[in-house]
């Protein structure tokens, strides 16, 4: 199983007046807050464990059956051992950090939801509220001590990495989930042909493409949030893939999201253009550009590149976008 990150979509513009973004429309996130990162992360918390090595396998086979039985009493015990008798099963610790971190407590409210709330419904009377987690601190301060030692002795697995900085998110840490994406750049960019995902299997992906793309995931999260303070993070992340992996264009893309957000349109348009000289044929990042050179009052530049969006993909899911501003353009 391996975190992918779908072609550039555009969403339509906000209440805050937010331009299109190449980014996957909301509407495709199951759930509403969920990204492709964190729906995996979702399944590595909550998954049964299997171990990838034979010595932790039987370990693994008795937490299912403690877990089914709850037999809570009889669980730390068990995972201690685990860790003592099997060091070389990264799924120990992954599992003790797991079981640690799912000690939260989830309430769900009936109150309008924040953006980037979990938002559910209710069938039966449509009424709109959220689902929370009150943090365990404890708890989460043992999962996060345990995946600091797994990224020491496993640091090859970026699925551990990235493990780590889902914690930190969750708790609110925003300086040290940048710090561990930092450093998990560091090391996959000094060891690209070693690294690891869930259960020890290679990247699907190149290295240079696997974790910018990782790095898109965590920087949406704070994207969707929709205030600046976030914003501000979200744009601290996209440096760090535009600085890191300057070869790839989704760094750029929400860098000019970000820009374009504040009303930085030459900043904006300069990000774009980065994005598409890697990827001349990302019809998102066209109509980016032809929205930022409206905004710009460069209307010729406006035109053609929403008319070379429409000569790659007349039909896609972004053509009546294009259409409906090259309609706009013939009133300039």
């Amino acid at each position: 199983m391996q975190l992918a990150v779908g072609a550039s979509g555009l969403r339509p513009a906000s209440a805050r007046g937010r331009l299109y973004r190449p980014h996957v429309p909301r509407s495709s996130q199951l759930p509403e807050r969920f990204g492709a990162l964190e729906k995996v992360l979702k399944t590595l918390v909550y998954v049964e464990p299997k171990s990838e090595v034979v010595s932790g396998q039987e370990f693994a086979h008795r937490y299912r059956q403690l877990v089914d039985q709850h037999a809570e009493n009889q669980i730390e015990p068990l995972l201690t051992e685990w860790r003592e008798k099997a060091p070389d099963d990264p799924d120990a610790w992954i599992t003790s950090a797991n079981y640690y971190f799912n000690q939260r407590q989830m309430s769900i409210e009936m109150r309008s939801p924040s953006p980037g709330d979990i938002k559910i419904t209710d069938k039966r009377t449509g009424k709109v509220g959220s689902i929370s987690f009150e943090e365990d601190k404890p708890g989460m301060k043992r999962a996060v001590e345990l995946l600091q030692e797994a990224t020491t002795k496993f640091p090859d697995h970026l699925d551990i990495w990235c493990g780590l900085a889902f914690f930190y998110q969750e708790s609110g840490d925003f300086d040290n989930e940048l710090s561990t994406l930092k450093k998990m750049v560091a090391y996959a960019r000094e060891h690209p042909a070693q690294l690891k995902w869930l259960k020890g299997e290679p990247l699907g992906d190149p290295a240079d493409k696997f974790v910018p793309d990782k790095l898109h995931e965590y920087g949406l999260y704070y994207e969707q949030k929709e205030n600046a303070e976030d914003d501000k993070r979200w744009f601290q992340i996209s440096t760090l893939a535009t600085d890191q992996y300057p070869n790839e264009p989704q760094g750029f893309k929400d860098a000019a999201g970000y820009w374009a957000d504040i009303g930085e349109w030459k900043k904006a348009c300069e990000s774009f253009e980065k994005a598409h000289h890697l990827n001349p044929k990302s019809v998102g990042t066209l109509i980016g550009l032809g929205q930022i050179s409206a905004e710009m009052k460069d209307f010729v530049s406006a035109r053609k590149y929403y008319e070379d969006a429409l000569k790659l993909e007349p039909n896609g899911q972004y053509a009546q976008n294009a259409k409906e501003a090259l309609r706009k353009l013939k009133k300039k």
